[in-house]
């Protein structure tokens, strides 16, 4: 009769002490001794503890489905301030209220940080800034070819048709020519002068601002020496008094 076989068994060593359940785990096999175990919990447990430190201020992603509260909950993660007022704009102070208010509001529900919301004013102030002043440069290079149009044609006489024509406007409009004209572009106001003046000489008022070589003005320290003044026409139009 054959001898029965007999299969050596598996020697547990440090894991013996382990309960049952435990003893079989292919966690504890690969450990030889205790102290080898030993040793890897301690490796492990400073590299989560370091993990945790790093992990505190996280901020999950926000899922493209979230809803208001999560996004406000996310929003306030990220340091959004508590209240929209607490936003502070570049050049705030020279903003309408209503103006700045409508922003902060803005800038609170899209979640952006107090550090983003000034940053953010900042550039498009300055994008603002960029816009008017290139405005301003293209309103004042007309201005000088118009002005050097009607100095051309006018003229030493420019400064005298100018103020002549803004006494003659007050006399039959009853206002100040600079203040009617103040929301107009120098280019405009300009040519109003350049219609004024044409008006007069094409009407024949010898008593109104005349062009370059015409006469003027009764009443309205009239720079030309009476020598030079023509014998005036009745043709209806109302004289400077």
């Amino acid at each position: 009769m054959p001898e029965a076989v007999v299969e050596p068994t598996e020697s547990l060593g440090w894991r013996a002490g382990l309960p049952g359940d435990l003893q079989q785990n292919d966690t504890f096999k690969q450990f030889k001794t205790v102290g080898d175990f030993a040793k890897n919990y301690l490796e492990t447990s400073s590299k989560a503890t370091e993990l945790t430190e790093k992990l505190k201020d996280y901020v999950p992603k926000l899922p493209d489905n979230a809803t208001d509260a999560e996004k406000a909950l996310y929003y306030d993660a990220l340091g959004r301030p508590k209240q929209p007022s607490e936003y502070k704009f570049d050049g705030e102070d020279k903003n309408a209220s209503e103006w700045n208010n409508a922003w902060k509001q803005k800038f609170h529900s899209i979640g952006l940080t107090k550090t983003q919301g000034e940053t953010l004013s900042k550039e498009f102030n300055a994008s603002i800034q960029k816009i008017v002043d290139a405005h301003n440069e293209s309103l004042k290079n007309e201005y000088k070819t118009a002005e050097s149009a009607l100095r051309s044609e006018y003229g030493d006489k420019f400064d005298t048709n100018l103020e002549l024509a803004k006494r003659l406007y007050q006399k039959h409009i009853g206002s100040e020519f600079d203040k009617d004209f103040d929301g107009t572009t120098d280019k405009g106001r300009l040519a109003m002068i350049r219609m004024i003046v044409k008006f007069a000489e094409k009407t024949g008022e010898d008593n109104s601002p005349q062009g370059t070589n015409r006469p003027t003005v009764k009443g309205v320290n009239n720079p030309y020496p009476k020598s030079q003044m023509p014998p005036a026409r009745n043709t209806g139009f109302p004289a400077i008094a």
